[in-house]
This record gives structure tokens, C-alpha cells and sequence, in this order.
């Protein structure tokens, strides 16, 4: 009995010697590098574009960095030094000009830790285009109507130790802020088709774009405002053909015997044929055998002298946003 019992203490012994052994093994900690892992750095904007300012801020919730001594380095140069100093402001460079950042730390207590890192600014340009009618010689741009087709292409410019990383080499992630066209992002994917809100809002593009490789990122941001579709009056000229260098406003006079006019529907989104539809009125009465046509023909009443007014309702019949309404005068005299 007395042997079992010896057995017993001996075994309990050994366990009261090894377990806090095990845990003393286990609180040797590297204070200044727990520091640095445990230190903020807030870069504003994430993501910061060439020549752009940036703004960083430090946090340290174990301890008090107001009262530390707190040294900037850029690029190797002291560029601000004291007490409390937890700001730094500076701008970025050109596209591919790296900017390395040491903080270098000192508590009051005396511990003394850093962090360093590297800034290497990206860029991306966004291009769109509406998949909207506008007539031929027009100069201006074709707008994004409410439901309208859109494409938005993204120009990144990523270069990493002089070479410019091409663009299928990077990855797109595109999204409107709140859900991801995730069947459109991923490698090569520079390109975003898309149609507009049927509620006729503001179309908010966001893409991220990443280069794996060299650790690169950079986002861009674009807001496209929808317009209402317009009709614009062009005269049909017998001798000169459309002349689209003047549009039919208001009222004109009509010194010939008959008129044709072309009806042109800008920013309408290009659809298959017979999808836009037409109607014609003249003095307030339905014109029928004009339905559907982009062209009319009106002609001069005999021996009568006043004013008529020529108005067309056009609508997309896919897209129930996208209608627009027109009015012309024309005034004639009996000669």
C-alpha cells in the first residue's frame, strides 16, 4: 500500500513541476515587433493616384503616442520629427514613382519600434460610351438616356520598376458600390457592359484593379447622369438633302408650296428596326398615315393664310423611360 501510494505522489509531483514550466515557455515576447504590428496606419486615400496628396494618421491603443518621439522618413530623409507628431502629409509622385515611409517610434517609456512601407502610385482612366442615336456629322458626344446601354472601358496605367504592366495582365472588379457584375470581373476584363437604371438613376461605376504579380492596386470612380431623349426638326431639302447644319425651332415660314421634315431622335437608344414609334399630329389631330415614320410631309393649305403646328411623340417601345415629345410652327401666307 505504502509503494502505491509513494507511486501516486511521485506522479503528481512531476505534473505540479512540468505544467508551469510549459507556460513560462510561453510568454517570451518581442515587444518592439508586437508594436509595430499593433500600430495604425491610416493612408487617406486607400489607394493614392500620381501626384495626388496623401494624408497619414497613426493610432496606438496600447499606449500613448502623444507623448512619444515620433520620426518621418522619406525615402531615407528625415522629413518631420517631435513629440506627438502623429500626421504626415505629402504628395505622390509620378505613375511608377516609388515613395518608401519609415516611422520611427519612441516611447516614454523608452521602448523603440518602427514601420516602413512602400507607396507606389497606379492609375486608371475611365472611358464610356452610349449605345444612343445622334444623326450623322454630329459633333458632340452620344449621351446615356434612362435604360440605356452602356460601355465602360478602364485604361489602367501600372508600371513597376519602369515597365508598364499590360492591361490583360491585371485583374478588373467592378461593381456600382453596392453589388459586383461579377460575371464581368477577373483577368483581361477591362471592358463593362451594362444597362441603366429602370428607375432612371444616376448609373455609379466603381472598378478596383489589381496587379497580382507586383502587388499593385489602384480604383476609379465614375458617375454617369442619365438625360431625357430629345427630337430635334431637320428640313428635307429637295435639292440639298438633310440639312443638319440647322434645326427647325419654334415657328418658320413655310414660302414654298409643301415642307418635309425629318424628325432625328437623339440619345435614343439604337434599337432593331420598327422598336421606336412615331406619331404625328397636325393642329392636335393624328396623322396616321405617318405612323412610323421618321419623315413628313406637309403642304401649304390653298388660299389660306395663318399658322399650324406640326407635334410627334416618339417612344422606344423596349424601354418605357425613353419617350420624348415635340412641337414646330408653321406659318403660311396666301400669295
Amino acid at each position: 500500500m505504502l509503494d502505491k501510494l509513494t507511486k501516486i505522489l511521485v506522479a503528481v509531483g512531476v505534473g505540479v513541476v512540468v505544467l508551469p514550466l510549459i507556460s513560462l515557455a510561453q510568454i517570451n515576447v518581442n515587444v518592439p515587433f508586437a508594436l509595430s504590428n499593433e500600430l495604425g496606419v491610416e493612408i487617406i486615400p486607400n489607394y493614392p493616384r500620381p501626384n495626388e496628396p496623401v494624408f497619414i494618421n497613426l493610432t496606438l491603443y496600447t499606449d500613448d503616442l502623444n507623448s512619444a518621439d515620433i520620426g518621418w522618413y522619406k525615402n531615407d530623409k528625415l522629413v518631420l520629427n517631435g513629440k506627438g507628431k502623429v500626421n504626415y502629409s505629402f504628395v505622390a509622385g509620378n505613375v511608377g514613382e516609388e515613395t518608401k515611409i519609415e516611422i520611427r517610434i519612441k516611447l516614454l517609456s523608452g521602448t523603440s519600434f518602427s514601420k516602413s512601407f512602400t507607396l507606389n502610385p497606379a492609375s486608371i482612366d475611365l472611358v464610356w460610351e452610349a449605345n444612343s442615336y445622334v444623326p450623322p456629322f454630329y459633333k458632340g458626344k452620344a449621351l446615356h438616356s434612362r435604360q440605356g446601354n452602356l460601355k465602360i472601358v478602364a485604361m489602367p496605367e501600372f508600371v513597376k520598376n519602369g515597365k508598364r504592366t499590360a492591361p490583360e495582365n491585371l485583374v478588373y472588379e467592378w461593381s456600382n458600390g453596392v453589388d459586383v457584375y461579377q460575371s464581368q470581373n477577373g483577368y483581361g476584363k477591362s471592358v463593362l457592359i451594362l444597362n441603366g437604371s429602370i428607375l432612371g438613376q444616376t448609373d455609379k461605376i466603381e472598378v478596383l484593379v489589381t496587379d497580382p504579380v507586383n502587388n499593385l492596386v489602384a480604383e476609379a470612380f465614375l458617375d454617369i447622369m442619365p438625360v431625357d431623349p430629345e427630337i430635334v426638326f431637320y428640313q428635307n431639302d429637295p435639292y440639298y438633302g438633310h440639312i443638319f447644319d440647322t434645326a427647325l425651332t419654334g415657328s418658320f415660314e413655310l414660302k414654298t408650296g409643301e415642307v418635309q421634315i425629318l424628325a432625328a431622335p437623339y440619345f435614343f437608344t439604337k434599337e432593331r428596326e420598327g422598336l421606336l414609334k412615331y406619331e404625328w399630329r397636325l393642329n392636335g389631330t393624328l396623322v396616321s398615315n405617318l405612323y412610323g415614320s421618321r419623315t413628313a410631309i406637309f403642304k401649304k393649305p390653298e388660299n389660306q393664310t395663318g399658322r399650324s403646328v406640326i407635334s410627334l411623340r416618339m417612344e422606344n417601345i423596349n424601354r418605357i423611360l425613353q419617350q420624348a415629345d415635340s412641337n414646330l410652327g408653321i406659318m403660311f401666307e396666301n400669295k
